[in-house]
């Protein structure tokens, strides 16, 4: 984690010393206003979170909606969570001296952030989700295990863990809290939990192989995600491997993988569906790209078009989101800029339309997308 750190730090810095004055731009008028009201808030490594409404499917940002960390500054955010209904967030911080802290944050009416003073030391933190019954899952790349907390009564408690496989990388509950998702940077597995209790057990359900082709290496996990409905799964790796699978409505068990392979220079991170499931994306935040594919009972299928370009800025997005319509893509760039992507409901394909609007910080990552309130 140490090298990871002082890489990005550096990277910070350098944002820093070039990055301008925040604000936004379009060229195109804006689309027809969204029928649901939304908010996307954007966690940047400089240690910040900031909020976004898209009423018009442009973003823009919320008075109110940014909360910079101020525990031993400088703090670096590293990852951060939001329950589905928008009530709150979950943020994990790492100091000069490594130590990672969860922090809680209250999202009011508006989308307006504040901090709440619940923290809890993370250990070794990589992936974190929070699920519909606000109970917040954090992996521990060191351990090789998964923590379930809750906020109870303005307090933090602990709940049930379990082991996971090695190195687990990100996480992903299913929209009923049931079901907790864990891919695992090593080894190439989906561990699968049954949740129950509201977080008091942590029941393994299945160890998901994910398949590769003869002479390949088992598949490094950095990036799981479900689709809206829950029936479809995906990860992704750094070496330019995207896996999408089934989901059985039954017992949330994980089937039907296939592997598609997009070069081994391809350094995918964020995966997402669109809101119907038509089509899934992911990018390549190495050499730009957003690739995006038709999904089928087979498996996927490249769209006319992809990967689509993601403009002439170096490297591609690190985060993506799609409005609640499908209509828009909202991508975040390694640096401080949320891009627009216009999204065709029949085709799938993607283009720029202009629209860019400042992360509120430096090195922006996550985009997460839920319901204003």
């Amino acid at each position: 984690m140490k090298p990871k750190l002082a890489a990005l730090a550096a990277m910070l810095l350098v944002a820093m010393a070039v990055g301008c004055g925040g604000g936004s731009s379009s060229i195109n008028p804006p689309p027809p206003p969204q029928a649901t009201p939304e908010w996307f808030f954007v966690g940047n490594f400089s240690g910040n979170i900031s909020g976004f409404s898209a009423a018009s499917g442009k973003l823009e940002a919320i008075p109110g909606s940014s909360i910079t960390f101020p525990f031993q500054v400088p703090s670096f955010l590293t990852n951060f969570a939001v329950k589905p209904d928008g009530t709150f967030l979950a943020a994990i911080t790492v100091n000069q001296q490594q130590v990672a802290t969860l922090q809680i944050v209250n999202i009011g009416t508006g989308g307006t952030l504040t901090l709440a003073p619940l923290t809890d030391v993370a250990g070794n933190p990589g992936g974190m989700a929070i699920s519909s019954e606000g109970v917040i899952a954090i992996t521990d790349v060191g351990t090789g295990t998964v923590q379930l907390t809750t906020v109870q009564n303005n307090l933090l408690f602990r709940g049930a863990s379990a082991a996971t496989g090695e190195l687990p990388q990100d996480a992903v509950f299913s929209s009923d809290g049931s079901r907790l998702y864990v891919g695992n940077n090593a080894g190439g597995s989906i561990s699968v939990f049954a949740v129950s209790g509201q977080g008091a057990m942590l029941q393994p359900v299945q160890t998901a192989q994910l398949p590769v082709a003869a002479g390949e290496f088992p598949a490094t996990v950095v990036r799981v995600t479900l689709s809206a409905s829950g029936r479809k799964f995906a990860a992704t790796t750094p070496d330019g491997r995207l896996f999408v699978g089934n989901v059985s409505p039954m017992d949330g068990t994980l089937s039907g993988f296939t592997e598609t392979n997009l070069g081994a220079n391809a350094n995918l991170e964020e995966v997402v569906f669109d809101p119907s499931a038509q089509n899934v994306y992911t990018a390549d935040q190495d050499n730009g790209g957003i690739f995006g594919y038709a999904v089928s009972a087979g498996g996927v299928t490249a769209l006319p078009g992809s990967p689509f370009s993601t403009g002439t800025l170096p490297g591609g997005p690190t985060g993506m989101a799609f409005n609640s319509a499908g209509d828009r893509l909202y991508a975040v760039m390694q640096g401080q800029a949320v891009f627009t992507f216009t999204r065709n409901s029949s085709s799938g394909q993607l283009a720029l339309n202009g629209d860019v609007v400042s992360s509120g910080g430096f090195l922006a990552g996550r985009i997460v997308r839920v319901p204003a309130h």
